[in-house]
């Protein structure tokens, strides 16, 4: 999507909804009749596919009241270095909390 659309920057919402989350995962590829691709096939439905996840540990603690990137947790600053990397697109805010005033610049 981020390179058929020409994405140059992300915002990342709803990142305090994984507070709570000890791990996270993070699709990075897929096995498809035996074979590891990165690409997602066109018809879906007439392969057995399966999906390869990137495993990452969930912070566990509340970052609601989190005003800038620096005090973000370590686990968060290192899932949001992987998503950079491996989109190649890097995420410029994160959303902390429904407040319009709870927007960090990364």
């Amino acid at each position: 999507a981020c390179m058929i659309n020409g994405v140059t920057k992300l915002v990342m919402t709803k990142t305090d909804k994984f507070d709570e989350m000890p791990q996270l995962k993070a699709c990075s590829s897929y096995l498809i009749n035996g074979e590891k691709t990165d690409h997602v096939p066109f018809q879906m439905n007439r392969m057995n596919i399966q999906p390869l996840y990137d495993n990452f540990e969930g912070w566990v603690k509340k970052i609601s009241e989190i005003q800038s990137f620096d005090e973000m947790p370590v686990q968060l600053k290192n899932y949001i270095q992987y998503l950079n990397n491996y989109l190649g697109v890097p995420v410029k805010y994160i959303s902390n909390g429904p407040g319009r005033e709870q927007i960090v610049a990364v």
